[in-house]
């Protein structure tokens, strides 16, 4: 019999996007993150942009979505 587990599984995925136009330097690249949908890949690389190199951006309005691509 194998083991069931309730926590989800977690994928990996690339987030393609760009910042929004504004008063800061541009950024337009992609963000791998592990996530257990793809309806949660875009917020988890806001907010790990957020944690790193663009602090004063952690709103996801500050963001465009390009695409999600799994590895």
């Amino acid at each position: 019999m194998g083991y069931q587990s309730d926590e989800p599984e977690f994928h990996h995925y690339r987030c393609h996007l760009r910042s929004v136009p504004g008063m800061w330097a541009t950024y337009d690249g992609h963000v791998d993150v592990w996530a257990p949908s793809e309806d949660e890949v875009f917020q988890r690389a806001v907010r790990q942009l957020a944690r790193t190199s663009f602090p004063d951006r952690p709103s996801m309005s500050s963001w465009r979505l390009d695409r999600i691509e799994r590895l």
